[in-house]
């Protein structure tokens, strides 16, 4: 009975160590892609904020807060640029 419990364990552990392992990279890139859009959000409401004052803003959407996120300042001009072109 003993040596059942030390077989089941082991078996256990293997898996636990199998699907880790298999879902490792891709949740670190979901959590870098939740960093990168809590990044965008606190990037385009300073930007919005600030800019608020001359009569500009950029929308809130999935796309704009993913692309502020990412390429932050840079992404933040060319967001602003596109919008006002586009109007």
């Amino acid at each position: 009975m003993e040596w059942n419990l030390l077989v089941i364990g082991l078996a256990v552990l293997l898996g636990l160590y199998i699907v880790v392992t298999l879902f490792y990279k891709p949740l670190g890139l979901l959590v870098r892609l939740f960093v990168c859009a809590i990044t965008g959000v606190v990037l385009l409401s300073v930007f919005n904020f600030i800019l608020g004052y001359v009569g500009l803003h950029v929308a809130f959407n999935p796309f704009t807060v993913l692309v502020a996120g990412i390429l932050q300042l840079p992404g933040l001009i060319m967001l602003l640029v596109l919008t006002h072109w586009f109007i």
